[in-house]
């Protein structure tokens, strides 16, 4: 129990430490360095992730990363299994990227403040206008070349029953013609779902990146069959939860 405590008050202390971060990340925007300020954005949340991860007792094993499209404006599709999957594609998928958030991170100081630089973007699932909304800005994201994640179950699994993959989660690729990448995180809950009490426990989480699909030509049947396709993809990569 102690252990879990100064994790996760380490965790909000180091986020206050990297506000100097925020500051060199506004100076490259007033000034213009757009590229810049994405690399150094992204740096400094891969770091942060690893760092988190690291002190958890978290190991990752990455297999694919080599599948991630030499382009900007890709959208990476993954499963959800635990809180700990933000770390875990914020630390090893090694691409500027911003996320498709429940509304309740924004919420949260510091962390929010470090999402928004990132441009992720917050959904509120109690509300369709709203949702409708979030998928239009991520549309428009996906156009300007950022990258973005979306975990179409819309909810963590938790290690129990996985949840259909949402249809609409797609049209921020389809819309904008963004390649999906998608992703499978297999073992996350293991750190912090599955344990008695909250704490946080060491394990092992596998992270396979899948190949590109491309969606400016599919056709129509295609673009249909498009969410029940990358689910099956996304979890044959995935070990059936006991």
């Amino acid at each position: 129990m102690l252990k879990t405590a100064i994790w996760w008050t380490r965790s909000f202390i180091s986020l206050s430490l990297y506000l100097r971060r925020i500051a060199i990340l506004k100076y490259y925007s007033l000034t213009g360095q757009n590229e810049k300020h994405l690399k150094y954005a992204a740096d400094s949340v891969t770091l942060w992730g690893k760092r988190r991860l690291k002190a958890a007792g978290v190991k990752v094993e990455v297999k694919g990363a080599e599948n991630i499209p030499d382009k900007k404006g890709i959208l990476f599709v993954s499963n959800h299994q635990s809180d700990f999957d933000i770390l875990v594609l914020l630390g090893y998928i090694p691409v500027e990227k911003g996320f498709v958030a429940k509304k309740e991170l924004s919420k949260i100081p510091l962390l929010s403040r470090w999402m928004r630089t990132i441009h992720c973007l917050f959904i509120d699932r109690s509300d369709m206008k709203q949702q409708a909304k979030t998928i239009v800005d991520g549309i428009k994201l996906l156009k300007e070349g950022k990258n973005m994640v979306i975990f179409p179950e819309g909810t963590r699994s938790k290690g129990g029953p996985r949840h259909e993959f949402k249809a609409g989660s797609f049209r921020l690729a389809t819309k904008s013609n963004a390649p999906i990448v998608p992703v499978s995180i297999d073992g996350s809950y293991k750190a912090f779902e599955a344990n008695p009490h909250g704490y946080i426990r060491p394990c092992t989480v596998k992270l396979t990146i899948h190949k590109p699909i491309f969606t400016e030509n599919l056709t129509k049947e295609e673009l249909n069959e498009l969410p029940k396709k990358v689910e099956q993809i996304v979890f044959s990569e995935v070990k059936e939860n006991k």
